[in-house]
């Protein structure tokens, strides 16, 4: 999905500023018509990648802007650092009771549990969830009819199959391990991402998050890889006024090696993950199903008990 103006941005770049080498995390990926997309792996949390983020897009000045985001979540992406940390200065009180109703009357118990958890690193790291992202579209904004383009999966298909598509015994499971990350102390995110550039790092970490919950693995990296592989090479294709338009991609450290061995080839049935998994609809019908009959339980238990005691002592008064 495309925002701005449709025409190339100037590239003409000093020598100088190209000659400056490229963040480690940035991948360098070509289509097949010579377009180059940069992408580049960020954390949200951490002040380097701002860094980072600001300096790879003054230096390459792309014709278009990827962020790893959706339309949903534009009007944060656009939203000043301080007004985002705002909404999300809630007491722990406050985030409790929210937690508690959207897992019972929202999108499930993983989403909010995700949800409670850039809530805590926003806390502590003093940055809004999504900075490096609200800091890519301010760059862009200097950059003459540079296109912004949002490149991954609709944050609704996203929540709706972490609930249709794992098993119930994998939701708990991966709750659970939320809750006791959750517990333990936060790293420092500079540090965490310094440890997410090596590869071989990442996929240990890769692999102790979602061990035996392959299902997660498939919904929050696997298919994620693959459409952000897609809408990439779609971000690069060539425009009347740009044959070989530049982009730089703005993702998630753990998505870089899962964009890179997808690259080269063809999904057509990656359009099938914007969809509703149909499983989710029968999901929802039980949780808001339980709920209702949980409520009318509670209601009815209270009648049946004053009837009871009515009834008893009436009893009690005859004899």
């Amino acid at each position: 999905m495309f925002f701005g103006k449709s025409k190339a941005a100037d590239q003409t770049v000093p020598q100088s500023i190209n000659r400056e080498p490229l963040p480690k995390n940035c991948e360098v990926l070509t289509t097949e018509w010579g377009s180059k997309v940069y992408v580049l792996g960020t954390n949200g949390f951490c002040r380097k990648c701002l860094l980072n983020v600001s300096k790879i897009i003054q230096q390459l000045r792309p014709s278009v802007v990827s962020l790893q985001c959706s339309s949903s979540k534009l009007d944060e992406i656009k939203l000043k650092e301080e007004d985002a940390l705002k909404k999300r200065d809630i007491s722990p009180l406050a985030l409790n009771l929210w937690v508690f109703c959207m897992t019972v009357f929202g999108d499930g118990l993983v989403a909010t549990m995700l949800y409670k958890q850039m809530t805590l690193k926003s806390k502590q790291t003093g940055l809004a969830p999504d900075a490096d992202f609200r800091q890519a579209y301010n760059e862009r904004k200097k950059i003459p009819d540079c296109r912004l383009h949002l490149a991954d999966l609709p944050h609704e298909a996203v929540v709706y199959r972490t609930w249709g598509v794992p098993s119930l015994r994998e939701k708990f499971t991966y709750a659970r391990r939320l809750y006791q990350r959750q517990k333990k102390e936060l790293k420092d995110p500079a540090e965490e991402h310094e440890l997410e550039l090596d590869k071989e790092r990442r996929e240990q970490a890769m692999e102790r998050e979602f061990d035996s919950l392959p299902a997660f693995k498939r919904v929050l990296i696997g298919d994620r890889d693959r459409y952000l592989a897609y809408s990439l090479k779609k971000a690069a294709e060539p425009t009347p006024t740009d044959k070989t338009p530049v982009v730089v991609g703005i993702v998630r450290n753990e998505h870089l090696d899962g964009i890179r061995a997808n690259w080269n080839t063809v999904d057509l049935d990656v359009d099938k993950l914007t969809t509703v998994e149909r499983k989710y609809v029968v999901y929802e019908a039980l949780k808001y199903g339980a709920v209702m009959m949980l409520c009318t339980h509670l209601i009815t238990r209270k009648i049946r008990n004053r009837k009871a005691w009515d009834l008893y002592f009436n009893v009690k008064k005859k004899r």
